[in-house]
């Protein structure tokens, strides 16, 4: 996909929703897109294959998207899908939504547990992720117990590597290079 034509459809509607004061709801519908195409290789290979004509991978989309999202995206998704630039919502969606975050000074945080942390605790660590970046945190968790111990966090291309395994893997290192800092 050419992220270059995703992003001008984006900038399009990026422009339009805001004419419009719409851009909370368009946001939401694309989210909805996005999930849902992520979530069906079938739906995602329609979207795509040249063999499915347009008013077929129209009608399917409707079926799906119709009483779901708003009329503004639905006829967004009509214009893609006539245009033959199907194979462009799911790059529009994410390209929009990128926009849009970074418009409204948010960040995406993937962080890793070794155990599941209460609710209380992630609150923590976004806060304090938050404070470190000075953006607001949309935080993904999952869990890893290969760290055993710790988190990870990655912020766009930066990492936090606040994990017990990294940080045995730092005092093995220093063990290595100067011998045991007990023995000197």
């Amino acid at each position: 996909m050419n992220r270059r034509v995703a992003a001008r459809y984006a900038i399009a509607l990026m422009d339009l929703g805001e004419e419009l004061n719409i851009l909370d709801r368009i946001a939401e519908d694309l989210r909805d897109i996005e999930l849902t195409v992520h979530g069906s290789r079938e739906l995602a290979l329609a979207l795509i294959s040249p063999v499915i004509n347009p008013d077929q991978k129209l009608n399917v989309l409707t079926e799906i998207f119709g009483k779901r999202c708003s009329e503004m995206t639905m006829k967004f998704v009509a214009l893609l899908v006539r245009k033959g630039r199907s194979e462009y919502l799911l790059g529009t969606a994410q390209e929009f939504l990128e926009m849009l975050d970074k418009k409204n000074n948010v960040l995406h945080a993937r962080i890793e547990s070794a155990i599941g942390l209460s609710e209380e605790e992630q609150r923590q660590l976004v806060a304090k992720l938050e404070r470190m970046t000075g953006k607001h945190v949309r935080s993904e968790f999952s869990l890893d117990p290969t760290l055993r111990g710790g988190f990870i966090a990655r912020i766009g291309d930066q990492m936090i590597d606040a994990s017990l395994k990294h940080q045995l893997d730092l005092l093995r290192e220093q063990f290595s290079q100067s011998g045991s800092p007990v023995l000197n």
